[in-house]
């Protein structure tokens, strides 16, 4: 039997801007976000979710979301404070989906946890390599913008020969501290 994880403490040792039970994350559009400590990642103390934070701000506003592997909820709540029409999420993960439900109502925000119904979203996808293949053939679903991060620098040139495999088109590119972040669109 393991022991239990105390998380406020895994939390107050991993995360940066974790002070007083929650970390504190401003975002680019000057908003900020509280979360609370869980065991879904994302507390903005990793390159990638720096990236896609970046990535989405201009991206997000009055859009459909749909944020594959949800984690914390941290991309969900940022699009949401971005101008987001409407967040769906989903996690394969049963205790993620239970700390994004819990700071979703922290930040007093509306996540639908189910894949969106006939429309086009906006997809979040931050999870390494081998977990977006996986990811996307699960949720594969029209969309008008696809966002990534998890793809280390030295494996650029396999996962862009993916992403073409998959009728993506490469709009834009960023990268932080060895990590890549990606928008996509979908080639008509």
């Amino acid at each position: 039997m393991s022991a239990e994880i105390d998380w406020e403490e895994q939390w107050a040792i991993h995360a940066p801007l974790f002070k007083d039970g929650k970390a504190q994350i401003k975002l680019p559009t000057h908003n900020t976000i509280e979360l609370l400590p869980g065991p879904g990642f994302g507390d903005f103390s990793h390159p990638t979710t720096k990236l896609m934070v970046d990535l989405m701000t201009c991206l997000v506003p009055n859009e459909a979301i749909f944020d594959i592997g949800c984690g914390s909820g941290i991309l969900s709540i940022a699009a949401a404070k971005m101008g987001a029409a409407k967040i769906f999420a989903c996690d394969i993960d049963p205790e993620a989906i239970e700390h994004t439900k819990k700071n979703a109502a922290f930040n007093q925000l509306d996540i639908v946890f189910e894949t969106p119904p006939s429309c086009s979203p906006v997809i979040l996808m931050n999870m390494i390599f081998s977990q977006q293949k996986i990811a996307w053939q699960q949720h594969k679903l029209p969309f008008t913008t696809l966002i990534t991060s998890g793809i280390l620098t030295t494996e650029k040139k396999d996962y862009l020969t993916f992403a073409y495999e998959q009728g993506w088109q490469l709009l834009h590119e960023a990268s932080l501290n060895g990590w890549l972040g990606f928008v996509f669109k979908e080639i008509a």
